[in-house]
């Protein structure tokens, strides 16, 4: 009995070190590079870090791993932990080398005195310079910058990058500065998001983004005109900056030009009080049209006979049906016209009140 029970215990015990030690094996560095990328992508930066702790295997993954996210968010008020947490972020890049970057989000947040400002800004400039020099694809900016005569100057190599194809820029309202005429670039994809922008940037988009075909300008303010002519522009997306023109510049027009041959999808979320600004569109063959909001004082739409669908959810005044009238026409050729309550209503009542007129002046 007693041999018996010596032989199970044995047993036992080598089928525990069989899956300790089979436990122990590192199945994640056997991984191809493709699924490890895909694993670690939903880890955040911090987190990615600590990965590379484990092991040389999890250490290169790391360093090649095309897809980057600074987020300053979890140290926003605590100026000190997101010094160390820039320490970090320059050795990182520093170490990864001229490992190809496909997407770049940088999430920063500027707090503190103006010295540890200057130090910021411009460690942050320098991670936009690497990502230039890395083939960045995707350049994702979001930047609260509390200094008020704040100005964003993105370095001229990241126009120059010819990787480059979209650019996402969110300033809180901090200004942009329009890049040179001379910095041509291919970029097909621009976003820019509350930001306020000068008297250039339509030009700039016109003469140097001959590849652009998605523009997207949400919230943006601070120019009486924005004219753009694109010979490349497929889609626009256009949101106006209530707030800015309706009280902080109440009387100062504003005027959007878009001129496009090739444009097919617009949409215009139109929110200002209609005192003297324009909208201007001419899209010989634009299939797609959204307008939401309201009308400007004038617009001028050339005859859009290619158009497959419009819908208009306008809120027009009683004043406004002119206004609405000279849209209409324009679009008269749309195959599929969808309209809200509001302009239905107001459409309705212009004809009533246009019969009651007739039927008064014939019987009375």
């Amino acid at each position: 009995m007693e041999p018996y029970k010596n032989k199970l215990l044995a047993t036992s015990t080598s089928q525990a070190e069989g899956v300790c030690a089979e436990s122990l094996i590192d199945r994640f560095s056997n991984l191809p590079e493709g699924v490890a990328h895909r694993i670690l992508s939903f880890l955040a930066q911090i987190d990615l870090a600590r990965v590379s702790c484990v092991s040389k295997s999890c250490r290169k993954f790391n360093l090649s791993f095309p897809s980057l996210n600074f987020d300053a968010m979890p140290y926003a008020n605590d100026m000190w932990e997101r010094l160390k947490l820039l320490n970090y972020l320059d050795r990182f890049l520093i170490q990864r080398g001229d490992n190809k970057i496909q997407h770049f989000r940088i999430f920063w947040i500027f707090l503190g005195p103006a010295s540890s400002f200057s130090n910021e800004y411009f460690r942050v400039i320098s991670w936009i310079h690497v990502a230039a020099r890395c083939n960045v694809e995707v350049l994702d900016l979001e930047l609260y910058m509390c200094e008020a005569t704040t100005t964003l100057v993105l370095p001229s190599c990241l126009f120059l990058c010819r990787s480059l194809r979209l650019l996402t820029v969110d300033l809180k309202f901090k200004l942009f500065q329009t890049p040179s005429l001379t910095s041509s670039t291919t970029l097909q994809c621009l976003k820019l998001k509350n930001v306020t922008i000068d008297e250039g940037l339509g030009q700039w988009i016109s003469c140097s983004c001959k590849c652009i075909k998605e523009l997207w300008l949400e919230l943006v303010h601070g120019a009486k005109q924005i004219t753009i002519s694109s010979s490349s522009l497929e889609t626009l997306h256009f949101v106006s900056c209530y707030a800015y023109y309706s009280f902080q510049n109440p009387s100062g027009n504003f005027h959007l030009n878009i001129s496009g041959e090739r444009l097919e999808d617009i949409y215009i979320d139109w929110k200002v009080i209609p005192t003297g600004h324009s909208i201007s569109i001419f899209a010989p063959n634009l299939k797609h049209l959204k307008w939401i909001g309201t009308l400007a004082s004038r617009q001028y739409l050339e005859k859009l006979t290619c158009l497959e669908k419009a819908e208009i959810f306008l809120h027009p005044r009683s004043e406004d049906f002119s206004k609405l009238f000279s849209v209409l026409s324009s679009i008269r050729s749309v195959k599929l016209l969808v309209l809200n309550e509001e302009t239905t209503k107001a459409i309705l009542s212009f004809f009533l009140s246009s019969f009651f007129v007739c039927f008064v002046y014939t019987f009375c």
